[in-house]
């Protein structure tokens, strides 16, 4: 199959819109001195319907002229650039310029279609940057006022059917996990949050690296275009190469959702392997354990921990993998402890709660549920104390 130019990418480029490596024809160069010792090559680019000379080599590739590696209707793809505002340049409308910073050459060829001057360009506002460039992203979003008014909460997740999620959903990192391996399958799984809920958003394979890099644990961003899933522990989105990853400029923290739970003495009751959400006072923390996960065949942490909440009723809790240095601190006050989504087991007649891979743990979280504890177990301490 022949080779294409990218119709279209001409003028988008010259709009301030991302184009990934587009193919394009060299219609002619010229020598700009931009200080005394210092030349860069303005081109004049084709995508065989416009052309325009927005386009500068840096100067590092400079040899590709003075060399004469690149000629009049040499093909070129090119593979990293980035744009500069021209707004100060004289004699010509305001636009973006294309630094472009590395290119390959492809071959030499007859010029292709009829290629016209691009002409009365009007400069639109450069695009919000979207970490995730493994692929051309399925929109491209100019302002936060447009990604606000595509936003969903986690909770509205419930509504939507399993499969395409075209909505935005502003989140931040609450725990970013190791990347496993499941029968050559790379997975990273991150627990993400918003003011409404929880949501697992994952990374699968090559992917989960590019992930992995972008997003820092603490830090908020906007999130589109993913692929949605419901299971057992509630909902969870799975990232493509070409979803959407934006920062969020204002890093303010969600306010920490409350949690809708019963008392120690009413979950008890619930039948083996409920999930629920769980609040309670930490009076005791156990020892650091290793223990052998045959499935994945390596080992994992794990620590119990005693809650006790205001039905006076104690649980043991079990906390595993990396969660268990949160328990390291020498608190000093026994910290609240909330966690969303653990399940009820039982062994031997005995009830404990676990942690399980869609948990997420809180200490001392400010979420009134937190507030009350702490009040209500200061007081019964003093109680004890007299």
């Amino acid at each position: 199959m022949a080779l294409e130019l990218t119709n279209g990418s001409i003028e988008k480029l010259c709009n301030g819109t991302f184009v990934q490596r587009p193919i394009v024809q060299l219609m002619g160069f010229e020598a700009v001195q931009v200080k005394p010792n210092e030349t860069n090559y303005r081109l004049v680019l084709s995508d065989g319907i416009y052309m325009n000379s927005y386009f500068f080599l840096c100067s590092q590739l400079n040899d590709l002229i003075v060399k004469k590696q690149v000629k009049y209707a040499t093909i070129l793809r090119i593979d990293e650039y980035t744009f500069m505002n021209g707004e100060n340049s004289t004699n010509h409308s305001p636009r973006w310029i294309i630094l472009i910073q590395k290119v390959t050459v492809l071959f030499h060829r007859n010029v292709y279609g009829n290629p016209q001057p691009l002409i009365n360009i009007e400069k639109k506002e450069m695009p919000l940057k979207n970490l995730n460039v493994n692929k051309c992203p399925s929109r491209v979003f100019y302002s936060v006022e447009q990604l606000e008014n595509n936003l969903i909460n986690v909770n509205d997740l419930t509504n939507l059917s399993n499969g395409n999620c075209p909505f935005v959903l502003k989140l931040s990192v609450l725990k970013k996990s190791s990347i496993n391996t499941y029968s050559s399958c790379r997975i990273l799984n991150i627990n993400m949050m918003d003011s409404t809920g929880v949501v697992r958003v994952s990374a699968f394979n090559l992917l989960s690296d590019t992930i992995n890099e972008i997003l820092e644990e603490n830090k908020m961003y906007y999130i589109a275009d993913t692929i949605l899933k419901h299971n057992q522990f509630g909902c969870e989105l799975k990232l493509q190469s070409h979803s959407v990853i934006i920062e969020c400029i204002d890093q303010v923290e969600p306010k920490m959702q409350c949690i809708t739970t019963s008392n120690f003495n009413t979950l008890l009751e619930n039948s083996p392997n409920t999930f629920c959400d769980l609040i309670g006072v930490c009076i005791e923390v156990g020892d650091m354990e290793v223990c052998s996960n045959t499935n994945a065949r390596t080992e994992i942490a794990k620590r119990e921990i005693v809650l006790i909440d205001t039905s006076m009723a104690t649980i043991t809790l079990k906390v595993w993998g990396e969660q268990v240095n949160k328990f390291n601190e020498k608190f000093d006050d026994p910290p609240i402890v909330m966690v969303k989504k653990v399940v009820l087991k039982q062994f031997n007649g005995t009830k404990y709660f676990s942690m399980v891979k869609f948990s997420v743990l809180f200490i001392n979280p400010s979420v009134p549920e937190a507030h009350q504890l702490k009040e209500w177990y200061k007081e019964l301490v003093l109680m004890e104390d007299f």
